[in-house]
């Protein structure tokens, strides 16, 4: 296990001193070379649109895009819990025309859950953060348990579904964690393309339980139950709504989105994006726009993300271990 947690960490190490600009590509570029877009660019969103990631990547596309001079086209690649769309990402030319909307399920938790992933999380270029995202769990309509004490002295007797949108996804990982620190023997996780075709299905009544991410939630919530935040603290937006870790069951799904470049992305198109992106997460009426949706705003540069990717690495790592979810 010590030997995993280095090989996870030794990336790491490289990522940061490459977003700290210590690095060199080729001759062409320098570091006092400016990149300007002259096409549109691609932003690689690995879900389907209508979730919660996918409506916080389309809220900053069209002012990245102005910021850079440029179209931002979202391409949403679903499937395999995001690996479809990063490995396109991945293999990539390296010009800035192709970046990865990406989110802490695929690069803080994947690496742990899956060493022959189709692309290597740590070996992407780190841009920016663009925001942060909350869990709340969910019921179906009819759901005989209405509070979070009484889902758990069901869970004890009976299995319970959880929907999710793939392994290592949050819905998944949150299912886990929760059977480990309530004591449930058993839990199902039913898998599906993303996380809105997942809530489609509890709405419907075909599974129990969701982890739903706090953008989707808010526009869906009156077609579900409420049950608790999975998180430290209660949240602004849902302060009626106590957290699992009232009730003794700590479960903290909160995670980050942000944009990474293909590996050897040259400097000077990083340092273009992230200072765009920055702009833009730090606009006010941005930030409006996506409190509105459920996030939470952040901003930073790719030094600042290559460290919360690091901790967030080592969190997610311990996390699995202690909730006995082995690598696949």
């Amino acid at each position: 296990m010590r030997q995993l947690h280095e090989d996870l960490l030794q990336p790491l190490r490289r990522n940061l001193l490459l977003a700290a600009g210590a690095w060199t590509i080729a001759p062409v570029w320098s570091q006092s070379t400016t990149w300007n877009p002259i096409h549109p660019i691609k932003l690689v969103v690995p879900y389907p649109p209508g979730g919660g990631v996918d409506a916080t990547a389309r809220a900053l596309a069209d002012p990245l895009g102005q910021k850079l001079g440029q179209t931002v086209v979202i391409d949403n690649r679903a499937g395999a819990g995001g690996a479809i769309g990063a490995e396109a990402v991945f293999r990539a030319t390296p010009d800035g025309y192709t970046l990865l909307w990406a989110t802490f399920e695929m690069m803080a938790v994947a690496p742990y859950l899956f060493p022959k992933l189709p692309y290597k999380p740590l070996e992407f270029v780190p841009i920016a953060a663009t925001g942060g995202i909350g869990f709340v769990l969910v019921s179906r309509p009819d759901f005989e348990a209405k509070a979070f004490p009484a889902l758990v002295e069901l869970a004890r007797r009976r299995e319970l579904s959880f929907a999710s949108w793939g392994n290592g996804s949050a819905g998944h990982t949150g299912a886990e964690i929760f059977k480990h620190l309530a004591k449930v023997p058993k839990v199902l996780v039913v898998p599906y393309q993303g996380a809105a075709p997942a809530a489609q299905a509890v709405m419907a009544g075909q599974v129990d339980l969701m982890y739903m991410p706090i953008p989707l939630l808010l526009a869906t919530q009156s077609r579900v139950t409420i049950i608790a935040a999975a998180a430290k603290a209660r949240y602004e937006r849902f302060k009626q709504v106590p957290t699992m870790a009232e009730f003794g069951v700590p479960v903290d799904l909160e995670g980050w989105q942000g944009v990474y470049a293909p590996p050897q992305t040259p400097q000077p198109v990083i340092d273009r994006v992230a200072k765009a992106l920055i702009e833009v997460t730090s606009d006010p009426e941005v930030k409006m726009k996506l409190a509105e949706l459920g996030v939470m705003p952040t901003s930073g540069g790719p030094e600042g993300f290559a460290k919360l990717l690091a901790s967030e690495t080592a969190r997610w790592s311990e996390l699995m271990r202690m909730a006995d979810v082995k690598p696949q």
